[in-house]
């Protein structure tokens, strides 16, 4: 992988930022069901535009617009007959970007797959006539890998994973194709301060959740990172989560897995634990954060949503030198 020289030397690698919220931020159609999944087709500029900032911001990773296009995801939508040619345009796009902006620097193009399902309209809740069966979810994973990988992906990243059931599935099915998987997990803080898979009913805010609305029991972070770590990846790490929740998650994560780690959060105006809504993260106290988890030990480091170009550059240039790291 076009990677593999900067993981070995201990290099930071520069993730990019969000690419949903970003989309949504510069104009891009969110779809009611498929979030930023259509985006692709309807406003495929507004993407590559996306991909062309965190290049010029200094990304060594641009992740595809592809968090939201698995087939059970799209068919809620409306675009489920479309769902291979969606996922190959967001890898043309991402390449497009590249060749644009940074033709000759060893930049990797990720393919982001995760356990994300078609929402009800109005809300972030399962919309329960798209849920697939276990088989059919795990077939629409592995179509989804092999459409990445073909279209020209250099790693999967794996995102949102938030338990091991279904988690196990999407990774399986990136294994498979023989790329480098990335894996991210999101963590939330359970009772007693205890790290959990990512709670979605402690961190939506309200009205995102549909009526009615019941949270699948969360399991101990440990008990994750410890099943997805045994199936292989590349490089684990701690993504959309909150900062104090993605410092508690690193230090976890460091006390068990030994390979490379990554971590990018969240930055949205939401505080899980007063159940308020806050002043978003601004690109300084991001930037400040995630030099702190550099200095821990993490070598793969970005943002997710409610990051914007804005905290990647200032998360650039905060960066520390580290052993490897090349002028």
């Amino acid at each position: 992988m076009i990677l593999d020289d900067k993981i070995a030397a201990g290099d930071v690698i520069v993730l990019d930022g969000a690419i949903g919220s970003e989309v949504d931020r510069l104009g891009g159609r969110m779809d009611a069901a498929a979030w930023c999944g259509v985006a692709n087709r309807t406003h495929p500029d507004t993407v590559r535009r996306v991909h062309e900032s965190y290049l010029e911001a200094g990304a060594d990773v641009i992740t595809t617009n592809t968090f939201a296009t698995c087939r059970h995801v799209l068919e809620g939508a409306g675009y489920g007959g479309e769902t291979v040619a969606i996922n190959r345009r967001a890898v043309e796009l991402a390449r497009e970007a590249l060749h644009r902006v940074a033709p000759d620097r060893p930049v990797a193009i990720a393919g982001s797959m995760s356990n994300n399902v078609a929402w009800l309209p109005g809300t972030v809740g399962a919309d329960p006539a798209y849920l697939p069966s276990p088989q059919h979810e795990a077939a629409n994973y592995r179509e989804m890998a092999d459409t990445l990988a073909e279209a020209g992906c250099d790693l999967l990243i794996m995102e949102m994973m938030l338990d091991v059931r279904h988690a196990s599935r999407v990774m399986e099915a990136a294994l498979a194709t023989g790329l480098p998987v990335w894996t991210g997990i999101s963590t939330s803080q359970g009772p007693g301060g205890t790290m959990v898979g990512w709670d979605q009913a402690r961190e939506e805010g309200d009205g995102r959740l549909p009526e009615g609305y019941e949270q699948a029991t969360t399991e101990p972070l440990e008990v994750i990172v410890d099943a997805l770590c045994a199936l292989g990846p590349q490089a684990v790490g701690i993504m959309h989560s909150s900062l104090p929740s993605t410092t508690r998650g690193l230090e976890v994560l460091f006390e068990r897995w030994s390979g490379p780690v990554m971590a990018y959060p969240e930055a949205t105006g939401f505080d899980a634990e007063t159940r308020q809504a806050r002043d978003p993260v601004t690109p300084e106290d991001f930037a400040a954060h995630c030099r702190d988890w550099v200095e821990s030990g993490v070598q793969i480091i970005g943002g997710c949503c409610g990051t914007t170009i804005h905290h990647i550059r200032a998360m650039v240039d905060g960066l520390p030198d580290r052993p490897g790291r090349h002028p």
